[in-house]
């Protein structure tokens, strides 16, 4: 119920609907596709249209996630303060939504990276996989900060704030092993594993655009962190379940 309640909130009154989801993004790949790939040359990167807009889609998702979750405890305060239920149902819910419009739009693009690179049929049966271990890690956000904007409700703005740099700051239209001038290892480091979403994003692309497997780092990454911070924000969320509802 609350799954549909997210989504048909988000589509009320729209002409377009749910089509919305796929326009986006292919709107944004076109822009980013143009400036890079013709103004700054960065089209050395193969397949560069498709490797932007698998970014984009999984920035995305991310981004929507953990924003629309941070403030979704405080959106439903009417049903928390009426009903009981487990608390982490509802930024669950807002992660299922967002999973529901991504899952068709990756349906759409694995078949074109399939026939962008035929190689890639070997591995592209994983995106699956590291996609779950995604969804686990902006859920595990999401509830965490949605916790903290209950008691501060300045941490809705200052995630708003965040995600701006953070977008620039994650290889959405750009690749860490190919810069025009090569950065100290230690800032690829940082950009790489100091930034939550980078290794899903580049663990999706290895397996969908290159047809192999991402390193071991990379792998640990994403296998632990998702699922540490899904558990520990379930945790923190039935800790403060009293101090929520008195709080809202």
């Amino acid at each position: 119920m609350l799954v549909h309640r997210e989504m048909r909130g988000r589509y009320r009154d729209s002409m377009l609907g749910s089509a919305w989801t796929l326009l986006q993004p292919l709107l944004m790949t076109g822009i980013y596709y143009f400036i890079f790939a013709f103004l700054f040359a960065t089209s050395s990167i193969p397949n560069y249209a498709v490797f932007v807009l698998v970014g984009i889609v999984l920035w995305n998702y991310f981004a929507t996630v953990v924003a629309a979750g941070t403030v979704s405890l405080v959106a439903n305060s009417d049903v928390i303060r009426k009903v009981w239920f487990r608390r982490e149902l509802v930024p669950m819910s807002v992660m299922l939504a967002n999973t529901f419009s991504t899952a068709i739009l990756l349906a759409v693009i694995i078949p074109i990276c399939i026939v962008a690179n035929p190689v890639v049929w070997k591995t592209v049966i994983l995106v699956p996989i590291a996609f779950v271990l995604l969804m686990s890690l902006a859920f595990g956000l999401a509830c965490l900060l949605a916790v903290a904007n209950v008691f501060f409700r300045d941490v809705a703005h200052l995630v708003s704030v965040v995600l701006l740099p953070l977008f620039f700051l994650t290889p959405v239209f750009y690749s860490l092993s190919a810069f025009p001038v090569t950065p100290p290892d230690w800032v690829i480091m940082v950009m790489r594993y100091g930034n939550p979403i980078t290794p899903y994003l580049e663990t999706i692309r290895a397996l969908a655009l290159e047809g192999f497997l991402p390193g071991w780092p990379l792998l640990v990454y994403c296998v632990v962190v998702g699922p540490t911070l899904s558990l520990l924000g379930i945790w923190v969320l039935r800790r403060k379940d009293d101090q929520i509802a008195v709080e809202l």
